[in-house]
């Protein structure tokens, strides 16, 4: 679809839609490798289809949101100052929170690696919040919010904090009842110190 747009030959297009794409390469073509070639001693239960279904549905129309704003609809790729300074700025924001998310998924991965059952996570982010990879993630979307400028990357941003923050929670509280005293009660879901 990007290659499609009016603006698809503008470095400044193909400068936004690269952290875009740079994002969705780990989620699709890494963990899943990750995964398939970490041996796990445990199994864990199925993903119900309907979520997959929902997953999936979700992420065709906000790619099809995200990339035809930044292709066809954003309109000011001219004001290059300006749009430079919140690029970097943005893209800043994005890799750190690309970076947390990378690394706590990392974290997890392993501890499952292990074998030795549910284990409360430790070190780093997860002594601040339960899920320190929705942190990174709803970072990196902010970042996205920032580099675009748009109303589509606000959106997604909005919709990444308003899906991530409740999952966090529920995280957070089965961790509280499965750990009980072991589980350290400061821990906020999601945003340090906050949330």
């Amino acid at each position: 679809l990007f290659p499609l747009g009016l603006h698809s030959h503008n470095p400044k297009a193909q400068a936004l839609i690269t952290p875009f794409l740079i994002h969705y390469f780990n989620p699709t073509i890494l963990y899943p490798l990750h995964l398939l070639l970490t041996p796990s001693k445990k199994t864990t239960p199925g993903f119900p289809l309907s979520v997959a279904l929902m997953a999936f549905a979700f992420n065709v129309l906000n790619s099809y949101l995200q990339a035809r704003t930044v292709s066809h609809y954003i309109n000011h790729y001219d004001d290059s100052g300006f749009f430079w300074f919140r690029f970097l700025c943005g893209l800043l924001v994005f890799l750190l929170g690309m970076g947390i998310n990378v690394w706590a998924d990392r974290v997890l991965l392993r501890l499952k690696s292990e074998g030795k059952g549910y284990v409360v996570p430790r070190g780093g982010l997860f002594e601040l919040v339960a899920c320190p990879n929705y942190f990174g993630e709803i970072v990196e979307w902010l970042g996205w919010a920032v580099m675009t400028w748009s109303w589509a990357g606000l959106g997604f941003f909005v919709y990444t904090f308003a899906n991530l923050g409740p999952r966090a929670r529920a995280n957070r509280r089965w961790y509280l009842e499965k750990f009980g005293e072991d589980y350290p009660k400061e821990r906020k879901a999601v945003i340090p110190y906050l949330y």
